[in-house]
Order: structure tokens, then C-alpha cells, then sequence
């Protein structure tokens, strides 16, 4: 067991060049997909105005994202399922070519909690193709629809090759699995954009509408906390249907700029669990 002290409590990682804390600024573009999943885990169908929010991201969202990392100068990895890749393939290849990380995400959002392996292995294969295609390699990293993992998916990960999952919400810090040779990168609700702003009027309705400066308040307080305890993680996990409206994502890049100010390394998930692995030895979990 790691000890619990209240300030040291995770394996003893220093992150490059002195830096406080190690920052991932994901996104999930799901488009339509995630609304769609969602309505079907509850037994629902998606309606149209549903659909037209979710169009919001490769319309007008993506954009406004996009022209922020560059603003910002940060690589970020983007989750993206495979029936997105094949829907919006010129906005997913310029995701690409501006160097951001391009992971699996599912083939379609599939969030049902007992999706058999075999058809999780065809959904894996076939993304894996696409995203090949569109960013000339594939995936090493993969995270779970709405927080959905099943009691295979690390072995299936580890056997196709991947280097990183994020879908647990266990810890502050990035972890080796077991001696799968995979890395955990945690993520967690309140650093999730979903959690204040997603919005339906489909049953179960929805209606989270926190203002912006409280979502960013709460976001800075989480990032100071950890970067003060040093050795931890930092995960946004945003979605350009949310985020990308023009009235968040100006905060977004302040926020960016605050943490690169203050003692962050802003990278891609990939770079992060090649760091862990490199370093495991400090884990003494």
C-alpha cells in the first residue's frame, strides 16, 4: 500500500524539467454519437434537436478548439469514436495534421455495459483501420464511452499492443496496470464539461447550465490543490459540442495560459504514459 499523508500520497514521479504537475487537455469528439449512446443506455431514442447539438461540434465547435490550441501552442489528444472518423473525416485529418494524439474512443459510443468481447474486438479493429488511414498509425491509447469499461478491456488493450487507458476515476495520479505493461491516466467527473453544461429535454431530461465562471473556478481550485501536492495528474475532459461555444472557450485558453504559467506540463496522453513507464521504478504501489 501506497501511504497516505495527505500530500505525498501517490508514487513518487517527477515530471520533466521541474514541473509541478502533468496536464492533459482531452477531448472527446463524439458529435451526434454521444448523445445517441446516452439516449440508449436509458432505454431512449435520440431526438432530432439532440442530433442538431451534437452537429455543433464538427459545424462549429471543432473550430474554435482547434484555433485555441494553437493560440495556447499545447498538443492535446483527441478521442474519437469510428463512426466519427468516417462522418466528419476532413475535420478529423485536420486534427491531425495540427499534431494532436488521435485515440480510440469506441466505433460508435457503444455504451452498453454488456457489450459482448467479441463484438468490443470488431469495434476495436475496425477504428483501429480507420484511424490508421486517416493518421497514418494507429491508436495506443483508448478510453471508455460515458465511463463505460467491461472486465476485458485491459486484456484486449494489452494484446492489441495499446499503451494507455483513461476511463478510471480511482486516484490523482497516472499508474502502471498490474504488469499489463498499460498505464492508467484517471479522469474524473468535475473536471468533465459534461457535468455542467450538457443539456436535453429527452427523458431522463437534463439540465446542467452552470455558469462559466463557476466551471473554471472549480477547474483552477482542483488544479492548484494538485499541483501544490506535486507527482499528480491533471485531465480536462472536454467535448467541442460543450466547450467550443463561443462564450467558453475564450476562459479555456485563460485557463491554459494559467496553468503553463504555473508549473504544468501540458502534453498529450501518450507522451504522459510514455513518461510513467520510462520511470516506473519510482511506483512503489
Amino acid at each position: 500500500m501506497l501511504p497516505i499523508d495527505g500530500h505525498t500520497n501517490g508514487p513518487a514521479y517527477r515530471w520533466p524539467e521541474g514541473k509541478r504537475i502533468a496536464v492533459m487537455v482531452t477531448f472527446d469528439f463524439d458529435a451526434e454519437y454521444l448523445r445517441k449512446s446516452r439516449a440508449e443506455s436509458k432505454g431512449k431514442h435520440m431526438g432530432f434537436t439532440d442530433y442538431s447539438r451534437g452537429l455543433y461540434a464538427p459545424h462549429e465547435g471543432l473550430r474554435r478548439v482547434l484555433e485555441c490550441l494553437d493560440t495556447t501552442q499545447i498538443h492535446c489528444t483527441f478521442f474519437i469514436p469510428g463512426a466519427v472518423l468516417e462522418a466528419y473525416p476532413e475535420c478529423c485529418r485536420e486534427i491531425a495534421e495540427r499534431g494532436h494524439e488521435i485515440a480510440y474512443h469506441t466505433y460508435d459510443h457503444n455504451a452498453d455495459i454488456d457489450l459482448p468481447e467479441d463484438e468490443a474486438l470488431r469495434q476495436l479493429e475496425t477504428s483501429e483501420v480507420l484511424i490508421e488511414r486517416l493518421a497514418g498509425r494507429k491508436p495506443v491509447g483508448s478510453r471508455g464511452p460515458l465511463g463505460i469499461i467491461h472486465p476485458y478491456t485491459m486484456a484486449v488493450l494489452e494484446k492489441r499492443g495499446y499503451l494507455y487507458e483513461s476511463t478510471m476515476k480511482d486516484c490523482d495520479w497516472a499508474y502502471p496496470v498490474d504488469d499489463s505493461g498499460l498505464v492508467e491516466l484517471p479522469n474524473e467527473q468535475t473536471m468533465d464539461d459534461m457535468t455542467y453544461w450538457f443539456f436535453t429535454f429527452s427523458n431522463p431530461a437534463v439540465r446542467s447550465m452552470y455558469t462559466t465562471r463557476e466551471v473554471f473556478g472549480n477547474w483552477k481550485d482542483e488544479f492548484d490543490a494538485l499541483a501544490e501536492e506535486g507527482n499528480k495528474v491533471f485531465i480536462l475532459k472536454l467535448h467541442p459540442q460543450l466547450i467550443g461555444r463561443g462564450s467558453r472557450i475564450k476562459p479555456l485558453c485563460r485557463f491554459i495560459a494559467y496553468m503553463q504559467e504555473h508549473g504544468a506540463w501540458i502534453t498529450t496522453c501518450e507522451n504522459v504514459a510514455r513518461y510513467v513507464l520510462a520511470h516506473k521504478e519510482a511506483y512503489h504501489g
